[in-house]
């Protein structure tokens, strides 16, 4: 039986899905040119409903193709869906996967001038925060609280 929740999500998530592409089809900046360069294939200069269909239809493919990569790596059962103790595998190991990237010389901690030297890598993009600016979340310079000595001996 669908939730108020669920059935409130697949109603939206079409809506959402097609709000995103006609952003991005006729939002501005170098992300914008790069989407109209990609999909423009009359040349106009600007995406028309055939071209934003198609652009559409790529993202859909490419989410996709995200996700049989994520049940194909994460869903135990083989059941086509994840169930909470396979999300909580795969977010310890996308965790484990981010940590080890910051962890430069392996040694399992994080110390001050490991965190400092990725930090520029940080930032934001979409709502789960990969891309620019991220750096700990917390002010306009995410500083943060990391403890009392920085965040140094922070450990997965």
């Amino acid at each position: 039986m669908l939730t108020k929740l669920k059935l409130a999500l697949l109603i939206s998530a079409p809506l959402a899905a097609g709000a995103t592409t006609l952003a991005l089809a006729e939002g501005n900046g170098a992300p914008h040119q790069k989407m109209i360069e990609k999909f423009d294939q009359n040349g106009d200069g600007q995406l028309d409903a055939t071209e934003r269909a198609q652009m559409k239809a790529a993202f859909e493919a490419k989410h996709a193709e995200r996700k049989q990569a994520m049940l194909a790596r994460f869903d135990a059962n083989k059941d086509g869906q994840l169930d909470a103790t396979e999300r909580a595998a795969m977010r310890d190991a996308k965790l484990g996967e981010k940590f080890a990237k910051l962890d430069a010389n392996g040694d399992g901690t994080l110390s001050i001038d490991e965190f400092k030297a990725q930090r520029g890598g940080f930032g934001h993009h979409g709502r789960h925060g990969h891309g620019r600016n991220r750096g700990g979340g917390h002010g306009r310079n995410g500083g943060g609280d990391h403890g009392r000595n920085g965040g140094a001996g922070m450990t997965p």
